[in-house]
């Protein structure tokens, strides 16, 4: 979802039009109405006024990339910063490989790392 999108379903969820809106950000409803049209970007400062209105983080308002690619019977979840869950029903075969193959390689670091250490103690 584009951040247009979530701007606009976030402002009609509360019903209150862009004038209202631009008002309570101290900006114009001109520069308002482009964000909720993907037409512009707000800057950093104005995205955190964004965040702090609709009591939600920057991370939230930017994250565009779903993280599921195509269809399977698998689940995975997100836990977001405000400690809330999200669930996308589907994953990618080669989504699940790279993430086996990563704890397959934290494991192995640990292991070196749990070597060293023992060898260093020993002297």
């Amino acid at each position: 979802m584009t951040l247009g999108t979530k701007l606009n379903k976030l402002r009609t969820g509360r019903n209150l039009t862009q004038m209202q809106i631009a008002e309570k950000l101290h900006i114009s409803q001109n520069a308002y109405n482009k964000w909720e049209s993907d037409k512009a970007k707000p800057a950093m400062e104005n995205l955190m006024k964004i965040a702090d209105f609709y009591e939600t983080d920057v991370y939230d308002l930017l994250d565009e990339t779903p993280i599921v690619q195509n269809n399977t019977d698998r689940a995975v979840g997100n836990i977001h910063n405000n400690n809330t869950v999200t669930i996308n029903n589907t994953i990618s075969e080669e989504l699940i490989e790279s993430i086996i193959k990563n704890q397959q390689d934290i494991a192995a670091l640990v292991e070196s790392q749990n070597k060293l250490i023992e060898s260093l103690l020993k002297r």
